[in-house]
């Protein structure tokens, strides 16, 4: 009750960051059991049925073979089993949060906004993880909730860059007062602002891709239907996710298709040059590898690639 009433007193806002789902896939027995094994939905386009992944993803996928670290089929299951157990863990705990909004008398005036930094494809195309544009992996939840938020769902493509507009609105900021220099726009659109507007579907959302396991630069750009993945040196990828949501069949190399295509491309050439920008950053990587005294040593720096094991150092 203190907390509230202070809250009272002048805006606030918190962040709180759950860590779950996320390797290890570790999570209480009761949540385990929720989902059981011969009731998991299947994989879909698995190698092993057939399916040829990208050549820049099997690239990623050499460099990590996540799903062929299992012992079986039934321990791949497992895994599904207690990642679906870990949403539904995190979930319990977000309830906890809106529990205390409730409790304090601060949900009549606090807007929600619950969302995650990426997805996971679980065991789909034959990998886990994310680092890839399938919607396994940059799909997220985008929720928004409070005073002023009407009931409803909007179809205007969002993404992450959207959040902060959203934070400085919500606190009577507008972007426009919080330049990231005297020339430069800050990007992305206040959430409120777009749940409370007609759909747009012309609206673009971009994605980049330079890090661990990718060959070379990797770009997405989502416009309306049409999702488009560029990578440099291979040839890129088209989905149309009103017929096909799922991004089952790529479409680029079909000439039906062409003029969406290059449609495109050329929403992805406005936003960036994606050779030049893959050159900045391999120059970017290969100094920063110097910095740490060369390649060997710079494979020993960092933080491990997941949280540990319950019990391990």
């Amino acid at each position: 009750e203190d907390a509230a009433e202070k809250a009272d007193d002048q805006p606030w806002c918190l962040y709180v960051g759950l860590v779950a789902p996320h390797f290890p896939l570790v999570v209480a027995q009761e949540f385990f059991d929720l989902y059981p094994l011969d009731a998991l939905p299947p994989r879909k386009l698995h190698p092993r049925d057939g399916y040829e992944r990208h050549p820049w993803i099997q690239r990623h996928h050499d460099f990590w073979p996540s799903d062929d670290h299992f012992e079986d089929d039934e321990e791949r299951l497992r895994a599904i089993a207690a990642y679906y157990g870990l949403i539904t863990w995190m979930d319990s705990n977000v309830g906890k949060i809106m529990t205390a909004l409730e409790s304090t008398g601060l949900a009549a005036n606090t807007r929600v906004i619950y969302t995650s930094d990426h997805g996971d494809n679980v065991g789909h195309r034959g990998m886990w993880g994310k680092s890839n544009f399938y919607l396994e992996s940059v799909a997220v939840p985008m929720l928004i909730a409070g005073p002023g938020i009407a009931p409803g769902v909007v179809d205007t493509s969002v993404s992450l860059l959207d959040i902060q507009p959203t934070i400085l609105d919500n606190f009577g900021v507008s972007t426009s007062e919080a330049p990231l220099s005297t020339t430069v726009r800050r990007p992305g659109d206040s959430l409120m602002s777009i749940a409370n507007s007609p759909d747009d579907t012309a609206r673009v959302v971009f994605s980049e891709y330079h890090a661990a396991g990718s060959p070379s630069a990797g770009f997405m750009v989502r416009k309306g239907r049409w999702k488009y993945h560029y990578y440099v040196g291979y040839s890129p990828e088209l989905f149309d996710t009103e017929a096909d949501p799922e991004e089952t069949l790529n479409l680029a190399d079909d000439a039906a298709h062409q003029d969406a295509l290059k449609a495109m491309h050329r929403e992805l050439l406005a936003i960036c040059d994606p050779e030049e920008v893959d050159g900045r950053a391999k120059a970017a990587q290969n100094a920063l590898i110097e910095h740490h005294g060369g390649r060997e040593i710079a494979l020993t720096v960092g933080a491990p690639a997941a949280t540990p094991v319950p019990g391990a150092k």
